[in-house]
């Protein structure tokens, strides 16, 4: 059963790095042709803008992930019958979760873009449209979850990706017709991409509709389960509010201090690095329901083992694509954006980018927290160390400090939070400290030292950069990240491994 499972894993691994590929070249040519279209300045107020509205999507993050963790346990130990309650009491939840969210954000939202927020005074108009629609984009995204999430339960990545793909072409097609179009370039941005929302929820709901039957709304509360998915959503609630704080509430302290220029700086260090995120989070997201689903039927060791090799394996998979870019990040600007590279740009890149390895690392602990459902001590000590990114950096820019300050603390803080997290996660789920610091921290350690090693003296030792220069520095940190890797996997990571190797063979064969 374990070999089964590590194949499906393989496979659904295939799928999202499949999807992965095509989105995150497609995503990072449209963000330099928007850039282009927009300019710096318009760019940066979309960033400001979005990036403000989403901050109140941190409700709906928090709902989505107790969705997902009551289908992945529910199918684990009760069946489908007790997933369609699931799905059910979910559409309730997110109906009012929709509604909730469009008065906070037409009321205190609109208050806040209108007078606080710093855009200059002939694009507060635009600025205002670009609310408006970042608002029904994120009613749709909301809404949506219920349906997203049972594909996810089901392990169906492969339509999954194929709507990710569907998406990032749809957004290629808008700046492609972008400049062709008469009248202003940001609102009609906006007003696209809001259809790609819209269009993105109809992929998702038909498809469950046609493929899950038993997933069908009934006119039925089921009181119990509406309070427990209601009680872990809740605290898990707290994590959600604190890692907007530390993503988009620290781009609205930038704008505050420095304008949207620097948020355009911002708005481009996040796409690097949420590219290279997505190249490690996708391997998490093939673990994800199989973790749930072990702990569900008490199959503690196997969850430990996931948990482990879901870190490691994660970790390196960024350490292969992020290394490289970070090594060469002036090059990989100029190619990308040209000559329109805003101020700030590489230093806050490569900040944002050592934060999210950190990050990483956090997330299959709070796989495995989500797993046991007990969310309480996790969520308030995470997000009390989490929130304090924002006071923290609010008192180093107001002392003058510059506005790199604000991703060097983060980066301490995220160090600091994975010890906490570590700490709390021991006391509900008895793992060993030991063996995770054997078979994750050192390895980690040596698969970023070593290679980072390496990859710079050899870049240094060629000199002047150019695309052969770039090329030989990734063979060099891939051959260099590989080895490692397999020399720090035990058996039963080499197998999941071979399955996936195995998989890749067939597939091409």
């Amino acid at each position: 059963m374990s070999g089964q499972n590590n194949k499906r894993i393989a496979k659904n691994t295939l799928f999202l790095y499949i999807r992965m590929a095509i989105v995150m070249a497609i995503n990072l040519y449209v963000t330099r042709v928007v850039l282009d279209v927009l300019g710096v300045s318009d760019y940066g107020v979309y960033n400001v803008v979005c990036g403000f509205v989403s901050m109140f999507g941190f409700l709906n993050t928090s709902m989505a992930n107790g969705i997902q963790r009551f289908y992945n346990y529910e199918l684990g130990k009760n069946g489908e019958d007790a997933v369609a309650k699931v799905y059910n009491t979910a559409l309730i939840i997110q109906f009012v979760l929709a509604v909730g969210i469009v008065i906070l954000t037409e009321t205190i939202g609109l208050w806040y873009v209108n007078t606080k927020m710093v855009i200059s005074p002939e694009r507060i108009v635009a600025a205002n449209w670009i609310f408006q629609f970042s608002v029904l984009s994120l009613v749709f995204v909301i809404m949506q979850i219920p349906y997203s999430a049972a594909i996810l339960a089901y392990e169906r990545m492969d339509y999954y990706a194929i709507v990710s793909i569907i998406d990032a072409v749809m957004k290629l097609a808008i700046v492609i017709i972008l400049p062709h179009l008469s009248g202003d370039s940001l609102i009609l941005y906006g007003l696209l991409m809001m259809a790609i929302s819209i269009i993105d929820f109809i992929l998702y709901s038909v498809y469950c509709r046609n493929k899950f039957h038993h997933l069908k709304f009934k006119k039925m509360f089921d009181k119990s389960l509406f309070k427990s998915m209601m009680s872990f959503s809740g605290w898990n609630l707290f994590g959600s509010f604190a890692y907007v704080v530390k993503g988009q509430g620290v781009n609205v302290l930038i704008n505050t201090f420095f304008g949207t220029v620097v948020n355009a700086a911002n708005g481009i260090a996040t796409q690097i690095s949420s590219a290279i995120q997505t190249f490690a989070a996708n391997i998490v997201l093939a673990f994800k329901p199989q973790l749930t689903q072990s702990y569900a039927i008490g199959d503690y060791r196997r969850a430990e083992n996931l948990m482990f090799s879901m870190s490691k394996i994660a970790y390196t998979l960024m350490c292969v694509i992020a290394i490289p870019i970070m090594v060469e990040m002036d090059y990989v600007l100029t190619l990308w954006l040209n000559s329109d590279i805003p101020t700030y740009t590489h230093s806050f890149a490569n900040l944002t980018i050592i934060a999210t390895m950190i990050g990483i690392l956090n997330t299959p602990i709070t796989q495995m927290i989500h797993a046991s459902g007990q969310m309480k001590k996790y969520q308030i000590a995470t997000s009390i160390v989490i929130c304090s990114i924002l006071p923290i950096s609010w008192l180093f820019l107001k002392l003058g400090y510059g506005a790199t300050s604000v991703f060097v603390i983060t980066i301490i803080i995220m160090v600091i939070n994975q010890v906490v997290c570590l700490q709390v996660l021991h006391a509900i789920f008895k793992f060993s400290f030991t063996k995770y610091v054997k078979e994750v921290v050192v390895p980690c350690i040596i698969i970023t030292i070593i290679p980072l090693f390496a990859v710079s003296s050899i870049s240094n030792a060629i000199g002047s950069s150019s695309i052969w220069n770039f090329i030989v520095v990734t063979i060099v940190n891939l051959l260099v990240v590989g080895i490692l890797f397999y020399l720090t996997l035990n058996s039963a990571e080499k197998q999941i491994i071979k399955s996936y190797i195995i998989k890749i063979k067939n597939k091409i064969c």
